[in-house]
């Protein structure tokens, strides 16, 4: 039997808000839809990983049991070519930065998401012309 990931469900008080900040930020590919509970939902794809908000009642607060009855996750991480260039372009459409690199060696960083979800930014490997 092989697994692969197939989506992260988030869920928010506005699906559509939240998704359009990834959309803004990220790029993410962002359609709207409904959910199971009849509420706006947010369909996108980033990459080749879906992305799926809910929208949930007010009265939803940070926990609850069940599925589909909290809001937010740990972190997602999205990977980047050139960390630096991510941040400046974070930067410039007005992300807020939870981390950033602790020196020009970082390969990470957090910018807050809709939410609070914190959403990790990866260098995986060295940008063109530089060395790890």
């Amino acid at each position: 039997m092989a697994y692969r990931p197939h989506h992260i469900h988030l869920m928010s008080h506005d699906a559509m808000a939240a998704g359009a900040y990834y959309e803004r930020m990220f790029g993410a590919e962002l359609v709207a839809s409904k959910g199971a509970n009849g509420l706006p939902r947010a369909n996108m794809k980033l990459g080749d990983q879906i992305i799926l908000i809910s929208t949930v009642l007010e009265n939803i607060t940070q926990t609850a049991s069940g599925p589909h009855s909290c809001l937010g996750l740990d972190h997602i991480g999205i990977a980047v070519d050139d960390l630096q260039a991510a941040i400046a372009d974070l930067d410039a459409k007005g992300a807020e930065f939870l981390m950033r690199p602790r020196d020009d060696k970082g390969r990470i960083a957090f910018v807050k998401g809709p939410d609070s979800v914190s959403i990790e930014l990866v260098q995986i490997s060295p940008p063109h012309g530089r060395t790890a």
